[in-house]
């Protein structure tokens, strides 16, 4: 229990004894009163009020120990005896609210566990007619169509995943495997990966120098970079996308139509897509507050600014920490 409750906890008690303190003040005024009218000697009448006086003390010490026991019992959760009829009630309408809640929660979990299974098979479901498009779109004669094609299989592979690992982000420690990642090899990967979406938008990339391993989980690092990137791309035609190291932090910029300053604040919310999402159609309003959430759990800081015109960068932190297992 914290010093600050007591002086609370003193108030209440006081508040809720002034009955009791009252009722003695009165009584000895009474006594001395008796005393005087019927001429009773003093000495009787202190000794009396000394006795009386103890046995208050030892009641409203008794009271007041009970009662700060029973209240640090209730703070910390623990089960206590009422007293009153009153209180027996009040008690009794708690646990069954108590119940009641604990019922919901388990039921909500299980609706969120079926949701989650749900979405997960139909994630998988969808790779085995993504794959075979993918094998149909190779026979395609026309250059310029088979592109195309392969360009929106390609997002609707990037779409179904993204809702695959919004749903493992929920048991994000379950398969957490930590190694040394080489940067460059796993920037490099991501950008081969995007290569189709460099040449259609003719954007420009700037590679710096990225040889520098990292101490982290590979899959979610790749995961996280590929959101920055594939944002970047989707609002940068014909312009230039550089990643390079500084410091401590890698750093993602574009020379895209950047982000709207009144968006600025909320581009990491879930769902939200901004005026550029709306404008074009593009946005998920999943891909940057997945990256914030996967940033926060691998221990990185997520920065990002950008201007209307000139484009957006942004920093991933990726000074090595001590992950916090729940």
């Amino acid at each position: 229990m914290n010093k600050e409750m007591l002086p609370d906890f003193l108030t209440s008690w006081l508040r809720h004894r002034w009955l009791f303190l009252v009722s003695y003040c009165l009584f000895a005024t009474t006594i001395l009163a008796y005393s005087s009218l019927f001429d009773i000697q003093r000495n009787l009448v202190y000794y009396a009020l000394t006795l009386l006086t103890i046995c208050w003390l030892l009641a409203l010490l008794w009271d007041f120990v009970r009662e700060f026991s029973r209240f640090g019992k209730i703070w910390r959760g623990q089960k206590v005896t009422t007293g009153t009829a009153s209180e027996r009630l009040l008690q009794e309408k708690v646990e069954r609210l108590e119940v009641q809640n604990k019922l919901l929660i388990e039921k909500q979990r299980q609706e969120q566990t079926e949701l989650d299974d749900y979405y997960t098979l139909w994630a998988h479901q969808m790779k085995t007619p993504i794959a075979a498009s993918q094998l149909l779109v190779k026979e395609v004669d026309s250059s310029p169509v088979r592109h195309q094609l392969e360009t929106e299989l390609f997002k609707i592979e990037q779409y179904t995943g993204l809702v695959l690992n919004y749903l493992r982000l929920q048991s994000f420690h379950d398969d957490l495997v930590i190694e040394s990642v080489n940067l460059e090899e796993l920037v490099r990967s991501l950008v081969k990966k995007y290569s189709l979406f460099f040449i259609q938008a003719n954007t420009s990339l700037d590679l710096g120098q990225l040889d520098r391993l990292v101490k982290t989980d590979k899959r979610w690092l790749g995961l996280l970079i590929e959101q920055i990137l594939s944002n970047a791309l989707k609002y940068c035609q014909e312009g230039t996308v550089s990643i390079v190291l500084d410091g401590d932090e890698l750093v993602i910029r574009d020379t895209g139509i950047g982000i709207a300053e009144s968006d600025l604040e909320r581009v990491f919310e879930r769902g939200f897509s901004g005026f550029n999402g709306r404008r074009t159609q593009q946005s998920s309003g999943l891909g940057l507050y997945l990256s914030r959430k996967i940033a926060a759990e691998l221990g990185y800081s997520l920065k990002l600014k950008s201007k209307v015109g000139q484009g957006t960068e942004v920093r991933i932190g990726i000074k090595e920490v001590e992950l916090i297992f729940d």
